[in-house]
C-alpha cells in the first residue's frame, strides 16, 4: 500500500524552500547583468531596481519553466519584454541619480570619471537613437556579450535575420555616434 501525501505545513514548505535557493542562485548570479540590460534598453536609471525586480518576480513565478542551462536566455527574454512596457510608459528623464550619488573611495580622478559618463552619454543617446530591433540586437551581442545564434533563438528570428541586423546596427552605431560627435564638436562639448 502506497502511504498517503505528507499534510503538514512543514511538508508543504519544503518544495516552497528549495525553488526559493534556485530563485536566490538565479538572481545573485543574473541581478547585475539583468540592470545593465534594462539600462540599455531605455528604462531610466530611477526604474531600473524597479524594473529588475519585475524580472524577478516574472522568473519566481515562472521557475518551473526555466530550463538549466537557459537561464540567461530566459531572463533577458523576461527583461527585453520588461524594458519594452517601460518604454512604453514611461516618460524618459534625463536624471542620472546613480552617477550623482555614487563616489567612489579610490579610483579614477574626477577627469576620467567625467570622461567615463561622457562615454556612457554617448552611447545611451545613440541607443536612444536607433531603431529598437536593431538596438536589441546590438545590446545583446556587444553589450551583453551573447552569441548571435543565443540572440536569434531568444527573438525567435532565423539566425540569418539576427546577423542581418547586428551588421546593421553596427553601421547605424557608427553612423549615429560620428553625427553626434561633429554636433558637440560644433557646440564646443565632448
Amino acid at each position: 500500500m502506497r502511504a498517503p501525501p505528507p499534510t503538514s505545513a512543514a511538508a508543504g514548505a519544503a518544495p516552497v524552500q528549495a525553488a526559493s535557493v534556485d530563485l536566490r542562485a538565479l538572481f545573485d548570479a543574473h541581478y547585475a547583468p539583468t540592470r545593465r540590460l534594462l539600462r540599455r534598453m531605455g528604462v531610466p536609471a530611477p526604474q531600473l531596481d524597479d524594473a529588475a525586480q519585475e524580472v524577478f518576480w516574472v522568473c519566481a513565478r515562472r521557475l518551473g519553466d526555466i530550463r538549466p542551462g537557459s537561464e540567461t536566455s530566459f531572463i533577458y527574454g523576461v527583461a527585453l519584454r520588461i524594458a519594452s512596457d517601460h518604454m512604453r510608459r514611461a516618460v524618459l528623464v534625463a536624471v542620472d541619480l546613480e552617477d550623482a550619488c555614487s563616489i567612489p573611495a579610490e579610483g579614477p580622478s574626477p577627469a576620467d570619471r567625467l570622461d567615463q559618463r561622457r562615454a556612457r552619454q554617448l552611447l545611451d543617446t545613440v541607443l536612444d537613437r536607433m531603431p529598437l530591433d536593431l538596438r536589441t540586437v546590438l545590446v545583446l551581442v556587444e553589450l551583453e556579450e551573447m552569441e548571435v545564434r543565443e540572440v536569434a533563438g531568444l527573438l525567435q528570428i532565423p539566425m540569418g535575420t539576427a546577423a542581418s541586423r547586428l551588421r546593421r546596427a553596427r553601421e547605424e552605431f557608427s553612423a549615429i555616434a560620428r553625427r553626434l560627435r561633429a554636433a558637440w564638436t560644433r557646440e564646443g562639448t565632448r
